[in-house]
């Protein structure tokens, strides 16, 4: 689980003004609320505007899970060769480099690329591997079991000490490597029940328990009586004490 800093971080979506006010989604919310899910590799950055401050990415669409590009040219707020430091932080530019590789989703192919557009870096280790393979099977799912008036949410607990009580479960082996929870809201905005939609095959009766009794969400931020929470098992991360192996994004 990323706490709302390191979400905002490396979640992008609209471009502001005044200030770069990115809003975290998670990973489920992400594949519902836009049209192009694709896994993207940065073959070119290019043509800088100085005037706008935008410059164009050429990338190869590697594996695309939902959705048609048109084009495979994007626009990105900032200008190339900046360091990071360099870059407008309130107009929410983002640095792109050649041979990164990106799980991105977007609403089109023409939208101006930010910090705020969704999507996260995949990097060279083995973790990649397991990552796109989990939300491959992820997207699957949501894609045959479309729901409607259900939003998706990030897993959250209030106060957590290192890792989350999710990723402390014990012995935990799973056969699948996401799963889907629904959460039921009681009157006073609290957890009352929670249903196993797909489960990991391993320890879900038990991590339901853990989601009832730990997950949390501002009362003022709860519209439905009932929301998803879609998990993903990313192996690697068992022995890493500082982030977490089980999570609702791509850590």
């Amino acid at each position: 689980m990323k706490k709302i800093v390191i979400l905002i971080t490396f979640l992008l979506g609209f471009n502001f003004l005044s200030a770069c006010d990115c809003v975290p989604t998670s990973l489920a919310e992400n594949y519902n609320k836009n049209l192009i899910v694709a896994e993207i590799t940065i073959l070119k950055t290019h043509d800088n505007d100085l005037s706008k401050r935008m410059y164009k990415a050429d990338v190869k669409f590697d594996k695309i899970f939902k959705g048609v590009p048109n084009g495979s040219t994007l626009t990105v707020s900032g200008l190339t060769g900046l360091s990071p430091e360099d870059l407008l932080g309130d107009a929410c530019e983002v640095g792109l480099q050649k041979g990164d590789k990106y799980l991105i989703f977007l609403k089109n192919t023409e939208e101006i690329i930010s910090i705020c557009t969704p999507h996260y870096r995949l990097d060279k280790t083995d973790a990649a591997k397991s990552k796109i393979a989990a939300a491959e099977n992820l997207f699957s799912f949501l894609g045959k079991y479309p729901v409607n008036n259900i939003s998706f949410k990030s897993y959250f607990e209030n106060n957590k000490d290192g890792k989350s009580s999710l990723s402390k479960v014990k012995n935990f082996h799973p056969k699948n490597n996401f799963a889907v929870y629904e959460l039921l809201f009681n009157r006073d905005k609290e957890v009352a029940q929670v249903n196993i939609i797909s489960g990991f095959g391993d320890h879900d009766n038990e991590i339901a328990t853990l989601i009832k009794r730990n997950f949390w969400i501002h009362p003022l931020n709860i519209f439905d009586s009932k929301i998803r929470i879609a998990l993903i098992y990313i192996p690697e991360y068992v022995k890493n004490e500082d982030i977490d192996h089980i999570s609702s994004d791509l850590n």
